[in-house]
């Protein structure tokens, strides 16, 4: 199709293409590259099927169903015109081309690029739409959260520039394949751009040849253009974040930061103060984000009116990179420290580690993680913390539980029942790991209690540690203090070495997640089971059989580190289904879209002072919308924060929350 000077041309613009291209994507890759914790490229290529799968965009449909939907379209399309620009190109350098002519594979090749130009014309014009005209809330951030002023306008206009770029991208195109058929009469297999060319018919050889070269130059004209540009607009997601999926290692979102070696004398940073602190697979986040906000849609911390933000976090860091892009490329070091630009210290503070932004994201992101590294420099490296973290720290390590109560106080629950203890048998089957809310909170001594006497009338074969137990130290590590937390860690690990522990019950989802998560960090590897999944089984192999019928509408609040952390969502559910009568009904926000009740990532221990309401009773909405008589938990956390919100909003008190153990023991009759 081009003619000899045009080809001249063409050679000219795509080696200029190449080379700015080169540039940019290299120093993109520079950067990422002063991360800690290289990245493992070669997973990429074990993993290709995962990156596929995020392609596919199913993380997506997760939340906001049309938009998604049309993205997804959007997205498909645009990817498929790499294809279709690789064959233009060879349209335009080789005469006579077309890609199998007369054949059905051709055909459909044809069809598919007609289709989707349309899908991504108007799914542009979509999104255009909803950005620019309706102005959508979600893709807004509170004026009360630190974003970067470039950043404030600068999504917006970098959203327009792609969106126009794509649009004309792939117009142009469209408008090019036109003209080709109103000089061949049309196409049947490309019903749009045929009826497209019916608007053409008066028009002459010349002026459609013309034509047909005028929109080639600008459709692939635009995309040599802006493939140097890529890696500077957010719209690198379309390649980071599939890459992003298949270089992510990591099982568990609680347990993705890596223990620190103290024993290394050759560390000179805990935590991250600066941007090079951060791992590689973390900085890479900042390429990988859409910037849809889809992370603070349910962030307990942003939806109830405080500076955080993990989207924000996101915006921030990646428009960091955009400011110091030749400096950080050129291995500079960084002189501001993040707690100042990617978020304010009440918005690290502020964070449940809930994991919310983590489960929705769908180029696997984790700012989450990114805040906890944070708090790690604030703790140890700088000393700075809010000042009932430093009681907790205190509590922790001179009496072994956050409480501040004796050691020796451990058993007092057990008074009058019957509780093997692990000093007296030696050994068993089963650790029962009471946990410090078990042994101190009086509605976790409650929780302790029913378990007792479960496990006894199942006849399992379980002791409890008693004194000797000492807290798993997961507060200590959530709020940054990870010195404490390896410290208290090692001091359980002896013991479960001096008694060959290797099974262990607990009813707490932070003990949980601790010994079964962050101990295997430390190279300990235990079977730790919550006491959901343990009832549950229990239950269905007849060992307890619950008879007493309930007639109770009960709903079931989702322990953030059960459900999301360790993907224990229908144990609960089952305990309560195994009572005869209840029935149970399910909150608006439930299962990995539930709302945290507040007290994880360490808040448990800190007074919640910034926003428009505290978060348990943001989670009284859903209360309130149910109307349950009971609200079921298997956390003793949670069971407190529900309690506290249903004072504090003077709700019908036989809406008070119990354990799942106090429920099935309720319904066994002797």
């Amino acid at each position: 199709m081009l003619s000899g000077w045009e080809k001249a041309i063409f050679a000219f613009v795509l080696l200029g293409s190449l080379g700015a291209t080169r540039i940019t994507f290299t120093k993109m890759f520079k950067i990422i590259g002063r991360g800690t914790l290289p990245i493992d490229w070669s997973l990429v290529f074990k993993r290709i099927p995962t990156g596929i799968f995020a392609f596919l965009g199913k993380p997506l449909f997760k939340t906001r169903p049309l938009a998604t939907i049309i993205h997804t379209g959007v997205a498909w399309g645009f990817i498929l015109y790499m294809l279709v620009n690789f064959f233009d190109i060879l349209y335009g350098l080789i005469a006579g081309f077309h890609l199998l002519p007369n054949s059905i594979v051709g055909d459909l090749y044809r069809l598919f690029v007609d289709v989707f130009s349309i899908v991504v014309l108007l799914g542009v014009v979509y999104f255009l739409v909803r950005r620019f005209v309706q102005n959508d809330p979600a893709l807004r951030i509170n004026e009360n959260v630190l974003v970067n002023e470039k950043a404030r306008g600068g999504v917006y206009r970098d959203s327009a520039l792609v969106a126009f770029f794509i649009f004309f991208h792939v117009g142009f195109r469209f408008l090019g394949a036109s003209f080709e058929l109103a000089q061949a009469h049309g196409d049947a297999f490309q019903p749009a751009a045929s009826l497209l060319a019916m608007a053409w018919s008066g028009l002459s050889p010349e002026v459609l040849i013309l034509s047909e070269h005028i929109s080639w130059w600008l459709a692939i004209g635009l995309i040599l253009a802006f493939i140097p540009y890529f890696p500077t607009t957010k719209h690198a997601h379309l390649f980071m974040g599939p890459l992003n999926h298949m270089i992510n290692d990591r099982e568990m979102t609680a347990a993705s930061f890596e223990t620190i070696d103290f024993e290394d004398e050759s560390l000179e940073q805990y935590g991250a103060a600066l941007l090079e602190h951060l791992p590689q697979k973390d900085i890479l986040d900042a390429y990988a984000c859409i910037m849809c906000n889809r992370c603070q849609d349910a962030c307990p911390a942003y939806i109830t009116g405080k500076p955080l933000s993990p989207s924000a976090l996101e915006v921030n860091k990646r428009y960091y990179i955009r400011e110091h892009v030749s400096d950080l490329a050129d291995g500079v070091e960084s002189q501001d420290r993040l707690s100042e630009w990617m978020l304010t210290e009440d918005a690290i503070w502020a964070c449940t580690s809930c994991g919310y932004c983590v489960e929705v994201c769908p180029v696997a992101n984790e700012p989450m993680v990114d805040i906890l590294r944070i708090r790690q420099d604030l703790v140890m490296m700088e000393s700075r913390f809010p000042k009932e973290a430093v009681t907790t720290f205190k509590n922790l390590e001179v009496n072994g539980n956050p409480w501040g109560q004796s050691p020796q106080d451990r058993e007092k629950w057990m008074e009058n029942l019957k509780v093997p203890k692990m000093r007296d048998k030696g050994e068993a089957e089963y650790l029962y790991w009471v946990g410090c809310a078990g042994a101190y909170d009086a509605r976790g001594q409650d929780a302790s209690k029913a378990m007792v006497e479960l496990l006894n009338k199942a006849n399992v074969d379980y002791a409890v540690l008693g004194t000797e137990e000492t807290c798993t130290g997961d507060s200590a590590r959530r709020l940054g203090n990870e010195y404490l937390f390896q410290m208290m860690a090692q001091q359980n690990i002896d013991t479960f070495d001096n008694y060959k522990v290797k099974k262990i019950i607990t009813q707490c989802p932070h003990c949980l997640n601790a010994l079964k998560n962050d101990y295997a960090s430390l190279g300990k590897h235990y079977e730790v089971i919550h006491h959901a999944e343990f009832l549950a089984d229990l239950v269905k192999q007849g060992k307890l059989t619950p008879t007493k019928a309930s007639n109770a509408k009960v709903s079931y609040h989702d322990s953030c580190y059960l459900g999301r952390h360790n993907d224990i969502y229908e144990a609960p559910r089952d305990v309560i289904k195994a009572i005869p009568g209840v029935r149970i009904e399910e909150f608006p926000r439930s299962g990995n879209e539930g709302l945290c009740c507040g007290a994880g990532g360490g808040r448990m221990w800190l007074e919640e002072t910034l926003g428009d309401k505290t978060i348990n009773v943001e989670r009284m909405e859903d209360v309130k919308a149910v109307k349950p008589d009971e609200v079921a938990t298997a956390c003793p956390f949670c069971a407190t924060m529900i309690n506290d919100g249903i004072k504090a909003e003077e709700l019908d008190m036989s809406t008070a929350s119990k354990d799942i153990a106090q429920y099935l023991l309720d319904s066994i009759v002797e």
